[in-house]
């Protein structure tokens, strides 16, 4: 046990070293958790929540704006802090694990409609219909109809706030597609023919639309936070270079996490507030770092520097 908890320790050390290190350059940093399945009738599909995660962590990815905390990472530290990898946790919980995962922002939700209803469609005098040609009279044809709708937030997981939350649903209807995959128990997460079948089609719009919408609102806010890589006099060695846009003259704020705090009744943590402790100015500029100077004193690598 004391081997296994060194070995994770030692990996969520070595993952915040990379980040504070400029391994991640000025990209957010993001780490999603299984969503919570709160849907009922998606009959025979296992592990929904984790599946739905998964295609959001690849749909982020795609956007070649994040950086996505790797799945080992995070479930090391679910299992460190005894939690179960579930979008139930609060937000307060997230954020800490935000933190030792050294992510700028959390993503957690729920996945609350997943799955297929079956229907009779009466096609009586429907011969203009494609394929039906000489149906008629009270003749019926079975068609499935698959639905998925997620409900996610992101949490900035220094202050414990929800900064972005999206509203993703997907459809898609067996007669929208060339052959019937509407069902397919043999087809899994990821497993490839999954995205051919009606309920990948549904859950892939699910995923596209909260992806955008949490895009947006991202970019809406501004960059990432920007780490310290080392502290040389009144220069600050920040991880955001000219690959990622950095420019001399751009002035950031310097933020430093305050206390804790617990609730005293159930020893929950309630987050903590950022206090600023001064600015600094980029005065050079590197592909792959910058150099701010400050007039702020007793900086630390543990303080942050947030674009004003």
């Amino acid at each position: 046990m004391e081997k296994s908890i060194f070995r994770t320790a030692a990996a969520v050390l070595l993952l915040a070293g990379m980040a504070s290190a400029g391994f991640c350059g000025g990209k957010k940093i993001i780490c999603v958790i299984d969503l919570e399945d709160k849907s009922n009738h998606h009959g025979g599909w296992h592990n929904v929540g984790t599946g739905i995660a998964e295609m959001m962590v690849t749909a982020l990815s795609e956007t070649k704006k994040y950086t996505l905390i790797e799945r080992s990472k995070l479930d090391a530290v679910m299992e460190e802090q005894k939690l179960g990898a579930s979008g139930a946790v609060t937000a307060q919980t997230a954020a800490k694990i935000g933190r030792l995962l050294g992510a700028n922002f959390i993503i957690t939700g729920s996945v609350t409609e997943f799955g297929i209803k079956d229907s009779k469609i009466g096609v009586g005098g429907l011969s203009k219909l494609k394929g039906l040609g000489g149906l008629g009279g009270g003749a019926k044809i079975s068609t499935n109809k698959a639905r998925a709708v997620l409900d996610v937030r992101a949490i900035d997981t220094t202050s414990a706030q929800i900064v972005a939350a999206a509203k993703g649903e997907g459809s898609k209807s067996s007669s929208e597609i060339s052959s019937d995959l509407s069902i397919a128990p043999d087809f899994d997460f990821g497993k490839e023919g999954f995205d051919e079948t009606i309920l990948g089609k549904a859950a892939r719009e699910a995923v596209d639309t909260v992806v955008a919408e949490l895009t947006k609102k991202f970019d809406e806010a501004g960059g990432g936070a920007v780490k310290i890589i080392k502290i040389t006099g009144n220069q600050l060695y920040i991880n955001s270079g000219k690959s990622d846009g950095e420019e001399e003259g751009n002035v950031y704020n310097i933020f430093r996490q305050g206390e804790e705090m617990v609730d005293p009744d159930t020893g929950e943590s309630l987050g903590s507030e950022e206090e600023k402790i001064g600015t600094a100015k980029v005065v050079k500029v590197t592909p792959k770092y910058s150099i701010a100077e400050t007039k702020a004193q007793g900086v630390s690598k543990s303080d942050i520097l947030k674009a004003k």
